[in-house]
């Protein structure tokens, strides 16, 4: 090799190292959007014998057994599924050309990101939208807490609701799909709830759960603790090292009343309570346990005596049955009516969505505020 193929040599192997590093350093930020996220099925209808739809791009209706086309479907067509006409057991319109992040579907005139799936039941058919996790937060974030609240409390909402999302996978698997659309799951308002500040937040949150040992932990969120969180064990049972009562920036807030005769209230127990005579339930005190109070001083149980008998309740099933805001509550019998007065707006396990604003306000970042609501966790991108 003479020394002029020597030269050509360097200079080409030059060049390519000159393009690459070009290549690496003009990609847009928003490449990152275009990896691979898991698909979300999200029950949307349930018990219907049709349902109209249309697709933003042109796609294909599928056998979701044999993935066979049944048929083409134009982009902004309309057409109908009917249960009556359908033969294959499910199927599910999918587009060859554009990704599952690029499609709107449109559902009984309601618009969702993704596209749809449809299972025939016995009698009836149950109408899924497919969703990738990033799109679906986009119709999840606005609608459990505010788009008006400070960044880093939205992010902290956006890493909340993707861990609850993935951690909560299969949850309704026995329906057909992984999460409804209401507070069992989270609440999903599809394309009209979608903000253009929350959606800025969850790209800039892409991907990021929190862990614990490895695995995706529960990450339950609430309105309004009332000045202290409860851990889990106290709610629903069962210990987890990353749901424990947690003390607020604020205390006594979301303070709310209710009031009650003592015939409305004695009737809500049935003919074999009588009527109430005494409540036995030691004082709130917000962080203070007591034998009738959880640690954060939530209500454990109440005595109910009635003139035929007594009852003994926890704080939810007294929540339950007067749809009370909170566990967090001072109840008292006087001058023939029954007085509720307590704090917070939800179940107080995990984060307090107005706890986590006030913290923002108050200079801590999205992951030290999801440290502090959710201990013994790590926050990490998993795509």
């Amino acid at each position: 090799m003479n020394i002029t193929e020597k030269i050509s040599i360097i200079m080409l192997k030059k060049f390519f190292t000159l393009i690459l590093a070009l290549t690496i350093f003009i990609v847009p930020a928003s490449a990152n959007e275009n990896i691979w996220q898991p698909e979300i099925r999200l029950g949307i209808l349930t018990g219907v014998q049709s349902v109209r739809l249309q697709i933003s791009k042109p796609c294909v209706l599928l056998d979701s057994a044999t993935r066979k086309v049944i048929k083409n479907i134009n982009a902004n067509e309309n057409f109908t599924v009917k249960f009556s006409d359908l033969k294959s057991q499910a199927v599910e319109i999918r587009s060859e050309n554009f990704p599952l992040k690029d499609l709107i579907v449109t559902i009984d005139d309601k618009k969702y990101f993704g596209s749809v799936r449809i299972n025939k039941n016995q009698n009836s058919l149950t109408v899924i939208n497919l969703a990738p996790v990033e799109e679906y937060l986009r119709g999840v974030v606005p609608k459990e807490m505010s788009p008006s609240f400070h960044a880093e409390a939205l992010k902290a909402q956006a890493v909340a609701a993707r861990s609850f999302t993935l951690k909560n996978r299969n949850r309704h698997i026995a329906e057909g799909y992984d999460l409804c659309t209401t507070t069992h799951c989270q609440f999903f308002g599809g394309v009209d709830s979608a903000h253009h500040s929350t959606d800025e937040i969850i790209k800039a949150t892409r991907g990021e759960v929190l862990m614990n040992s490895g695995l995706i932990v529960d990450t339950n969120f609430h309105t309004d603790s009332g000045g202290m969180t409860e851990s889990v064990e106290n709610v629903w049972g069962g210990y987890a090292s990353h749901l424990l009562a947690v003390e607020e920036l604020e205390k006594n807030t979301y303070h709310w009343q209710k009031e009650f005769s003592v015939d409305d209230f004695s009737s809500r127990f049935g003919e074999n309570f009588g009527k109430l005579k005494e409540i036995k339930l030691s004082p709130l005190e917000i962080g203070k346990s007591a034998a009738d109070r959880t640690t954060s001083g939530r209500v454990k149980f109440a005595q109910i005596i009635g003139t035929k008998k007594i009852l003994q309740l926890t704080g939810n099933e007294l929540r339950s049955k007067f749809s009370l805001p909170s566990t967090l509550f001072d109840m008292k019998f006087s001058h023939g009516k029954i007085f509720f007065e307590g704090y917070g707006y939800g179940h107080g396990v995990g984060m307090s969505q107005n706890g986590a604003n006030s913290y923002a306000k108050n200079g801590w970042t999205y992951d030290k505020i999801l440290a502090h609501y959710y201990r013994n966790t790590t926050l990490k991108k998993l795509y």
